[in-house]
């Protein structure tokens, strides 16, 4: 049985350590100013609307966004009879709107009087917003 010695020079292995991390940090680095981040959600700037239907006659619900945000959320269309007849959806829209503009998402809570209001409202704001998103 033969004795094999092997030598390492201190140098070359040192070299080749500083070689690795220097090159996993700019794969690093690479990876993360490109993998999309999840939070943004890009949208078709411009303004999208879904309809309700009360008292027999639509009423849009229009969202207006820009690239990435959503800018404004209002009623339109709403009628003497409607305002009458639903008055919790004109007071609502406001106080919705101003919530998912501040946070950016529908995922907003509600208060207890208006939670069926603000369930159809959240659900024609994310009809429209599903429209801005193709």
């Amino acid at each position: 049985m033969s004795t094999k010695i092997v030598v390492v020079k201190l140098k070359d292995v040192l070299k080749k350590a500083l070689l690795t991390i220097v090159g996993l940090i700019i794969l690093g680095v690479i990876v993360y100013f490109f993998i999309p981040k999840g939070d943004k959600t890009a949208y078709n700037p411009g303004t999208y609307s879904s309809n309700i239907i009360l008292h027999s006659n639509p009423v849009s619900v229009q969202v207006t966004v820009s690239k990435d945000e959503i800018l404004d959320i209002e009623l339109v269309n709403m009628g003497e009879t409607q305002e009458v007849f639903y008055p919790l959806f004109e007071r609502s829209i406001d106080d919705i709107s101003a919530q998912i503009i501040e946070n950016q998402s529908t995922d907003i809570t509600a208060s207890v009087d208006t939670s069926m209001t603000t369930d159809i409202l959240i659900k024609a704001v994310e009809q429209a917003l599903n429209e801005a998103k193709k």
